[in-house]
């Protein structure tokens, strides 16, 4: 059972969230506060789809906003959909992997022989082998 109640503040509102799952829980209440000056009001309007031109549903958002609030162009976007809610979430960048771990993929794409070579080498510069 979800109880929702709205209290207005000042200059945002509050929103008091408390989740019951059985009669031997507690229940745990959340506040989370939105700034009217956060929220944002779209239509949902249509796309065109190729080949019958049939009309789908589409949202557009776009303005400086989405940047301030960690929605920089080219970032990784989770969504998740519910009846009548749609999340989106930023999802952090991907670590940018080392040089040593850029070449040692390369060497994978190399033939059986060439990777034996270059872990010879491997094993001559970490001092484990003798040049022969």
């Amino acid at each position: 059972m979800r109880q929702h109640t709205r209290i207005a503040n000042h200059n945002h509102y509050s929103w008091r969230i408390a989740v019951m799952t059985d009669t031997h829980s507690i229940a745990q209440p959340f506040e989370a506060e939105v700034s009217p000056a956060n929220n944002r009001h779209v239509t949902v309007g249509y796309a065109s789809r190729y080949p019958d031109y049939s009309r789908i549903p589409a949202i557009t958002l776009k303005g400086q906003w989405l940047e301030a609030a960690g929605f920089a162009t080219g970032t990784a976007v989770d969504v998740k959909v519910m009846e009548g809610c749609i999340v989106l979430t930023a999802q952090p960048p991907a670590a940018e992997e080392s040089e040593l771990m850029q070449s040692l993929r390369q060497v994978c794409k190399l033939s059986a022989r060439k990777q034996k070579q270059v872990q010879a080498f491997i094993g001559v510069i970490a001092g484990k082998q003798k040049v022969a």
